[in-house]
């Protein structure tokens, strides 16, 4: 069977969304697209520390203006833009909106943890030093509101035909509240993935006017079309197929990954997050060493002299990773 065609954007109903790096467009693996929701969604591999761009356009000249909103990993809208009905290029939101002329850029980042894990095996296998951090454990449902990830690794952006009915203005009051929380409820159930960090404020390079706009029509209360692009660690993504293995795997291992796939779906969950458990784990390991100015295999060495430790007193479980009423506190972002 050939290879799927490698695709940037998500194009559906007039309008077509992508991700930036800088000037390169994300590849969006396993595009799917739901005339009954009128959502297009797709998956993007993220780059910690990498700042992004949330793109979009309109693919046809309108008699309507498009209203492009975005929120990221959660309810909270992150931006507001808008396509007059003669624009057909990119629009291009750089950062969440501070002033009119300051914003702060979206940045993806690994998902940091502080405080006691609940396997205590893990914990005691692997010091401060460690490839998991140190986590926290609570079940306050209070920490739920607007500004918590509650989903986090998606990005939305809904667009609705809308009409503009007043003059552009500097005038705006923006909602106080911190931009992106540092805290993740164990509800999420991300283990392993990533979550988007604000960075620092800067002058955004033109200054931003704002309108007041009602929908075109009665029926345009509800987005015309949404789009949703889940970003994962490219481990993730190749683990759980939706991104491609490298081209010198074999066909038959390939067949027989899906075999297994169609076989037995929890056991090839769970392996995919202990490969990227494991990815990740060798790039920690990989940037202690360095902070240490040591060899990976001494580092490695330490580790597999303390694991041996902790096999003597209980296995490591992977499955309990997370356990319910579960906080991640990410104050490290």
């Amino acid at each position: 069977m050939p290879a799927e065609q490698d695709i940037n954007e998500l194009t559906f109903r007039g309008f077509s969304a992508q991700i930036r790096i800088g000037d390169r467009s994300l590849t969006v693996y396993k595009p799917d697209y739901d005339e009954e929701t009128k959502t297009a969604s797709g998956w993007i591999a993220s780059e910690p520390g990498k700042e992004y761009f949330v793109c979009w356009k309109k693919n046809d000249v309108t008699e309507y203006t498009a209203h492009g909103q975005v929120s990221i990993d959660g309810p909270r809208t992150r931006s507001i833009l808008l396509a007059r009905p003669a624009r057909t290029a990119w629009v291009i939101e750089t950062g969440e909106r501070i002033t009119p002329q300051n914003e702060r850029p979206f940045l993806f980042s690994e998902l940091s943890t502080t405080g006691a894990l609940g396997v205590k095996t893990i914990v005691k296998a692997f010091n401060d030093d460690n490839f998991l951090g140190n986590v926290s454990l609570t079940d306050d449902d209070t920490i739920l509101d607007r500004n918590i990830p509650t989903e986090p690794g998606i990005i939305k952006i809904e667009i609705l035909r809308r009409r503009i009915v007043s003059e552009p203005t500097l005038d705006w009051n923006p909602a106080p509240a911190d931009p992106f929380s540092t805290r993740l409820h164990e509800k999420t159930k991300k283990a392993g993935g990533h979550v988007t960090k604000i960075g620092d404020e800067r002058k955004s390079s033109e200054a931003r006017t704002f309108v007041k706009t009602i929908p075109f029509t009665d029926a345009d209360k509800l987005p015309h079309v949404t789009f949703v692009l889940r970003y994962r660690p490219e481990g993730i993504l190749r683990a759980e197929g939706f991104m491609p293995n490298p081209e010198n795997q074999s066909q038959g291992e390939a067949d027989a990954n899906n075999e297994a796939g169609d076989g037995d779906e929890d056991a090839a969950k769970e392996e995919a997050e202990i490969a990227a458990l494991e990815a990740e784990r060798k790039t920690r390991v990989a940037s202690l060493a360095k902070r240490k100015g040591v060899k990976v295999e001494d580092v490695e060495a330490d580790l597999a002299r303390k694991r041996r430790k902790v096999k003597q007193e209980e296995a490591i479980n992977v499955d309990l990773y997370f356990t319910p009423g579960e906080v991640i506190d990410l104050t490290g972002l």
